[in-house]
């Protein structure tokens, strides 16, 4: 049976940022006392911090098998989920922690993170206010309100919450973050990069301040500006509604031409902003630091295939070569599955856009070769690889 001690000793570690010390101790506990819910919990915990996902996902379902009342093992449950970027199910899981823990300020927090992440911007302002009536001096909860009402259009309010966080604990970087997010949002891309430089000085590991910090330098680039202001604004109004919206502009350009270009602004940037402006960002002395080792390593992918199908399409142009020219064209258009791939989240989705793109480079490059080779087949297999990457555009996009 584990003692106190020992369960406080494992505490300590994860306290201290010591996952791999933790998880070790945890899984000796657990030899003597294999149906401890706690121990369970905390080992899901110490997994999590590893970024070992679906081992932590497996021992938090054990802990709330070995105890179905115990709030805190859904509650890490969810955490899990939302790393994964399961949305749907992370929010089901806090809300049987809240089921069975009204009162706990953190659930509600987390909850309306979810809603927020989700477009639920009057649900999420709920949850926070939810989590306010049970403990008035919650931060986290504070800044989740300010958020909501800062996109709700209703700053002054938005300020003066983040004016009472920073009250409450002058050293949260996360609200700090938040200031940030809000200036970014309110288009006040330096403002926001100052508040999230603080949070990072006060907890560097922050990953919430240095997403906001890349956003914000990228957010120095008026068009990127324009657009992730734009993009906020679709947020809110719902998965559903973002779908209609482009359909929407897509049948109104067919309807009305002079809009196709701005369409298809749209459609490029929606697809390619994040890869160019963090490409761009790379000369930047603060962008390239502020990256993450998976940003850099997808910009060099981007810029990569980018610059080989530009030389392949240049040389196709200046020596009068139709093979080599649509071998280019192949390659620009095999940026759609690279940025798509890597943007996907869920490995089943990651997956098939991967199986996807390979799909399209065979039968983009049969057709160039052929096209080489002097056969007639190599033009309506080009227009199979031209419609097949719409359609890959239009399937992934509609499905979020």
């Amino acid at each position: 049976m584990s003692t106190y001690q020992d369960t406080a000793r494992l505490h300590l570690l994860l306290q201290h940022k010591r996952p791999a010390d933790a998880e070790q101790e945890a899984r000796r506990l657990l030899l003597d006392d294999p149906e401890n819910a706690y121990v369970q919990t905390l080992l899901a915990l110490a997994l999590m911090e590893q970024d070992r996902l679906p081992e932590a996902q497996e021992t938090a379902h054990r802990a709330i098998a070995a105890d179905p009342e115990y709030s805190f093992a859904y509650y890490v449950l969810s955490a899990t989920l939302q790393r994964q970027h399961e949305l749907p199910a992370a929010q089901q899981a806090v809300e049987e922690a809240l089921a069975l823990d009204p009162l706990e300020a953190d659930y509600h927090h987390v909850l309306g993170l979810i809603r927020f992440q989700r477009g639920q911007l009057q649900g999420a302002l709920r949850a926070a206010e939810a989590g306010l009536a049970t403990d008035p001096t919650h931060v986290d909860c504070l800044g989740l309100r300010a958020r909501c009402l800062a996109r709700l259009g209703r700053r002054d309010e938005a300020q003066a919450d983040l004016d009472e966080a920073l009250r409450q604990s002058p050293g949260d970087a996360g609200t700090y973050a938040d200031l940030g997010w809000v200036a970014l949002e309110r288009g006040r891309a330096q403002e926001a990069a100052v508040h999230f430089r603080e949070a990072l000085r006060l907890k560097p590991t922050l990953e919430y301040a240095r997403e906001g910090l890349v956003a914000a330098l990228k957010a120095r680039f008026w068009v990127y500006n324009w657009f992730y202001r734009f993009m906020v604004w679709t947020q809110n109004l719902g998965s559903g509604a973002q779908r209609g919206l482009f359909i929407g502009l897509f049948l109104l350009s067919r309807l009305v031409p002079v809009l196709l270009p701005l369409y298809l602004a749209l459609v490029y940037m929606s697809w390619f902003a994040e890869p160019i402006f963090n490409s761009l960002l790379r000369l930047n002395r603060y962008g390239r630091h502020a990256l993450s080792e998976e940003d850099t390593r997808n910009s060099n992918h981007f810029l990569g295939l980018l610059l080989a199908a530009a030389a392949v399409l240049g040389a196709g142009y200046f020596t009068h070569t139709g093979a080599l020219t649509m071998l280019g064209m192949v390659g620009l258009g095999l940026l759609f599955p690279l940025v798509g791939t890597q943007r996907q989240w869920r490995p089943v989705r990651r997956q098939q856009s991967r199986w996807a793109g390979m799909a399209l480079a065979v039968v983009g490059v049969a057709a160039a070769l052929l096209t080489g080779l002097g056969l007639p087949l190599g033009g309506p297999l080009f227009g199979v690889f031209l419609f097949g990457t719409l359609g890959y555009v239009w399937f992934f996009a509609l499905r979020g």
